[in-house]
């Protein structure tokens, strides 16, 4: 009777059990089908046509899985020894003749080192004596082997040595302190298509690389990320990371070095992609450390060229007069909230920009790209669409928004006459757009020293009286800062140098910089404008330093005699991590800007969408129009403040009184805070006003083309 050799296992339980197996593995082994054809599209689709072969890319596929999941060494052996023992339960059936339910528990039971000498039939001895060995060899030494098989391709891995065979992925070439929150705002765009893959390229070696990026908190929504060891100037590394598949390779500037020097490593990496026409589907953008060799960098190779620490600055110096203009201009970049859009609508072709603006309520409209891709931000009320004219948006989706066949708000009068006697008669509404300059000399002190002092002075010369100081506070050598700033000087405005103000320094040792007795001695309540700029050796390190130094300043500003309190103490500071904004918001210091994170959300926006880049060129130009935060009775002089008013009601009196398009506004909360608010979802019905409120707009000062 067979059931007595299966104790309390019955036939029937025995059989449907066995069943289940085989039918277990066969299934198993049916899912990896459509996942290796699924494999063999991504291959077709972006790898394909190279010096790669598909079983080379299986075979990179495999170990990157199982070096990067937790979970593979288990799945391995598990599939290897149920592998085994089905293979060898089939083989049994046909050589004994036994029934494959029986079959498999035979074989189970050799495989687990059991004896066969039960077994009477001279085929299933001799296979019994194979099997059991087999199964030794897995269960003692399985986890031996597969640890040797693959410790040289997990060496190659830690060691960021092991090629990548990816296809659609994106390339970083280089690594700054910028890189984590680039890679994060990118992964924000992938998500919705269930993540990306993102490869950073750089010199360093790969365990400093992985414990600088994942040594904070890094939310990478589905995304994963892989770290190579190697130089972007050569070519051997370049193809290390498969940049000749990728969709998209960023090209990061040294933080490192001086912007000449770093842009200097750009253009050798530029002219080794060139060489190779790399990559071949995808798209390049790349970062410029000094403006001035914006459009070599564009010359030399067909890439999105992004100037953004310009951009850091330039916020930095109108924070000083504008508290709060970062944060609105982040919300701008990042992919959290609002973005960038534009589209063609036929139906607007002839309409005047204020007919279009108020067409679309779930957007603000910002401008228009014309038919030949220029970007023009705030065109003036009476600008006429023309064919193939794209209306610029920020909105929540690109589906997020329509056009409306009739305006959400509208006046049912004539006011082109009005405005145009307002603005003939009031040009000093119109003036006061643009970069304004403070009409006696200011006293300014900057605390720190790092790349952003060249484009900060730069900044602080359009804005501050001729004859302003400004007073330098750091551990750096003097001597070597006067040298710098010559050189700054140069790069920044050639010819002139920095000649509107007058640059002092005061030299502190690192180890006292802040010193209650040394801050105190700089007498931060005499100036009228006060940077802090992150300084010191890593992220955390400089942050460390900028909060001590914030906290000993607003504790001396407190212990000050009210006859010498005549400033609110509101310090613009620059900050490298998200938990520095946490800390000093505690001490109610809000005028911050995160350096590292505006300059990945400019990256990582135009990564996105090459069209980005133009509208960031025009918004922070200066040139025509500036991005301006202002009270009502500044923007309206001659109206009554309201006790209540709706978002499209103060985008249509700003139409009247000149080229100002509304972009946001502020909102105090229960707890005292300032919210911003960019593209409300209601725009018609009035909400309560108060002389505290803020308009966040963009305004235009000269008309294009204009050379006056």
């Amino acid at each position: 009777d067979r059931s007595k050799d299966f104790g309390i296992f019955g036939w029937t339980l025995h059989h449907v059990a066995g069943a289940f197996v085989f039918c277990a593995y066969g299934a198993v082994i049916a899912m990896t089908i459509p996942l290796v054809q699924r494999e063999r599209e991504q291959f077709d689709e972006y790898i394909s046509g190279g010096k790669e072969t598909f079983p080379a890319y299986l075979k990179y596929r495999f170990t990157d899985w199982f070096t990067t999941s937790d979970s593979a060494p288990s799945v391995v052996l598990i599939f290897l020894a149920v592998g085994l023992i089905v293979t060898g339960a089939i083989l049994y059936a046909l050589v004994v003749g036994e029934s494959p339910s029986h079959a498999l528990w035979r074989i189970f039971v050799w495989a687990s080192a059991s004896p066969a000498e039960g077994e009477v039939t001279p085929g299933g001895r001799m296979l019994g004596i194979m099997v059991t060995v087999c199964g030794m060899v897995i269960l003692s030494l399985l986890f031996g082997i597969v640890s040797e098989i693959f410790a040289s391709k997990m060496a190659e891995a830690k060691t960021g040595l092991m090629k990548v065979v990816e296809g659609g992925h994106c390339v970083i070439l280089g690594y700054t302190d910028c890189t984590r929150c680039l890679i994060e705002e990118l992964a924000k765009a992938k998500e919705s298509n269930g993540g990306g893959t993102f490869v950073i390229l750089s010199p360093r070696s790969k365990e400093e690389l992985e414990h600088m990026f994942f040594s904070g908190e890094t939310d990478l929504k589905g995304s994963r990320v892989i770290i190579r060891s190697g130089n972007p100037v050569y070519l051997r590394d370049l193809e290390k990371v498969s940049v000749q598949s990728a969709s998209q390779v960023v090209v990061l500037a040294d933080s490192e070095c001086s912007p000449e020097e770093a842009d200097a490593k750009t253009v050798r990496t530029l002219l080794t992609l060139k060489g190779q026409n790399w990559p071949s589907k995808g798209r390049l953008i790349v970062q410029c450390a000094n403006p001035a060799n914006r459009h070599l960098l564009e010359k030399l190779y067909r890439a999105d060229v992004v100037v953004v620490g310009n951009i850091v600055t330039k916020l930095m110096a109108q924070s000083s007069n504008q508290p709060g203009l970062a944060n609105v201009f982040s919300m701008m970049l990042g992919f959290d909230g609002d973005e960038f859009y534009s589209k063609e609508w036929i139906e607007l072709v002839g309409m005047t920009f204020k007919q279009v603006v108020f067409r679309f309520p779930e957007a603000v409209v910002l401008g228009v790209f014309s038919a030949d891709g220029e970007c023009i931000l705030n065109p003036g009320w009476e600008y006429q669409m023309q064919v193939g004219d794209h209306v610029v948006v920020l909105a929540q989706d690109d589906d997020a928004y329509t056009f409306n066949n009739e305006p959400y708000y509208w006046k049912e009068v004539d006011d082109t006459p009005t405005r145009r006697a307002i603005i003939k008669s009031q040009p000093s509404l119109r003036d006061q757009a643009g970069n304004v300059q403070d009409e006696y000399p200011s006293k300014v002190l900057i605390i720190g020293w790092n790349n952003n002092i060249g484009p900060l002075l730069h900044n602080l010369e359009g804005m501050v009286g001729d004859g302003s100081t400004v007073r330098i506070y750091s551990p750096e050598p003097e001597a070597d800062r006067k040298a710098a700033i010559e050189n700054l000087a140069q790069q920044w405005a050639p010819g002139v140098g920095f000649e509107s103000v007058t640059i002092t320094h005061a030299e502190v040792d690192s180890d006292v910089v802040s010193s209650q007795v040394e801050l105190k001695a700089l007498r931060h309540q005499d100036y009228d404008k006060v940077f802090v700029l992150t300084e010191g050796n890593g992220r955390d390190s400089g942050d460390q330093r900028t909060v001590a130094v914030l906290t000993q300043l607003q504790n001396i500003h407190d212990m000050l005699p009210e006859s010498e309190k005549t400033r609110p103490f509101c310090p613009v500071v620059e900050m490298c991590e998200d938990s520095t904004k946490e800390h000093l918001k505690l001490c109610n210091l809000t005028n911050v800007i995160h350096s590292s994170s505006l300059v990945s959300q400019a990256l990582a926006a135009v990564t996105e969408d090459a069209k980005v880049n133009g509208i960031y060129a025009d918004l922070m130009s200066g040139r025509e129009h500036t991005f301006d935060i202002r009270s009502f009775q500044q923007l309206l002089p001659n109206e009554t403040e309201p006790k209540e008013l709706s978002f499209a009601e103060a985008a249509w009196k700003l139409s009247v009184v000149g080229d100002i398009s509304l972009i946001a506004w502020s909102r105090i909360c229960e707890d005292g805070d300032i919210e911003w608010k960019m593209n409300p979802y209601d725009k018609v019905t009035p909400r309560p006003w108060t002389p505290n409120d803020r308009l966040v707009v963009l305004r235009r000062f000269k008309d294009r083309g204009s050379s006056d």
